[in-house]
């Protein structure tokens, strides 16, 4: 009886391969050379941070009153955070909610300071646009809704109705 192995022998990977495994090798390196860099980087941060909140509470402890703000940033800051406060989805909700088929917006210009908002609507019948006005005055959201203006104008030849309205919030 005669045994016979057959077993092919090991082969080392060729150039292309090597040079591959090589770069990304390199990679890896300089990888975690940036990552340990990006680390020490956020934990010097991180104390910077830490100080001035320590030196933030002490000085509000002691009493000292906030550093001097430019009045115009103060003023833009101020109208920014009204701006964010103001309940854009509800007030557009509601707008929605008196749309009807053959209303065209045109425009919406809202005004967070005085909490009013101005509409350009494009009806097809000025009947459809008092109709409107009459839907905008129910809604629970708009008060003081006023009709300014109704003219007719002419859109790819047909004749149509432009109305400007204006509304206040509640909210």
């Amino acid at each position: 009886m005669h045994v016979r192995l057959n077993h092919a022998p090991g082969r080392l990977p060729g150039p292309a391969a090597t040079v591959i495994g090589l770069i990304l090798l390199a990679s890896l390196v300089w990888l975690a050379a940036v990552y340990h860099q990006l680390t020490q980087e956020n934990i010097a941060l991180q104390q910077q941070w830490q100080a001035r909140q320590l030196a933030l509470t002490a000085s509000q402890q002691a009493g000292n009153k906030p550093p001097v703000v430019n009045q115009a940033l103060a003023a833009d800051m101020a109208e920014a955070q009204l701006q964010i406060v103001t309940p854009w989805l509800a007030l557009l909700g509601d707008l929605e909610h008196a749309q009807q088929a053959h209303l065209y917006w045109l425009q919406l210009s809202p005004d967070a300071k005085r909490k009013q908002i101005r509409m350009t609507v494009l009806a097809q019948q000025r009947q459809q646009g008092w109709a409107l006005v009459e839907r905008l005055k129910k809604q629970p959201a708009l008060v003081d809704v006023k009709l300014k203006a109704s003219e007719a104008t002419e859109v790819n030849g047909l004749r149509m109705t432009t109305l400007h309205v204006e509304a206040g919030w509640q909210f």
